[in-house]
């Protein structure tokens, strides 16, 4: 039964910060400028990223829009990026930067700038989370009995 009702909450709850995502973008008149304070004022990397994603044009002027967004994350983790992991974010972003070499035109720099943009957060994402995680084991150091 409590697994019932832990089921039912976590859909609830999950159901609910979907309802907070952005629908629209919250800049009016699509300036590019407004655009990209917006973007830049947003409180964390992954809500820059939402307001990037609703108010993107899928042209060339969304590469700022993402390279701020990526700003903003790499604020988060990088200083703190162990070599291996280091090389895994390079990874990811030069496969978003393969996936779109072949395609010309603005709507391919978009989608190549987006992609680069969504690794920054899914890497904030993950050393926001190590940053949660206690340091340790939570019961101390258990000594042998004699």
């Amino acid at each position: 039964m409590a697994r019932i009702v832990f089921l039912a909450l976590s859909f609830l709850i999950s159901s609910a910060a979907l309802a907070d995502r952005l629908t629209k973008c919250p800049v009016e008149s699509l300036n590019q400028a407004e655009v990209a304070a917006a973007v830049a004022g947003a409180p964390s990397c992954a809500q820059a990223y939402e307001v990037m994603n609703v108010c993107r044009t899928n042209a060339g002027g969304d590469v700022a829009l993402a390279d701020i967004v990526i700003q903003q994350c790499e604020k988060v983790f990088l200083a703190t990026l162990e070599p291996a992991a280091s090389k895994s974010y390079h990874a990811a972003r030069d496969a978003c930067v393969r996936r779109f070499a072949h395609q010309d035109g603005s709507m391919a720099a978009s989608f190549q700038a987006t992609c680069e943009a969504g690794v920054a957060v899914v890497f904030a994402h993950r050393a926001d989370l190590a940053a949660m995680r206690p340091r340790g084991s939570p019961y101390g150091t258990l000594a042998p009995t004699k």
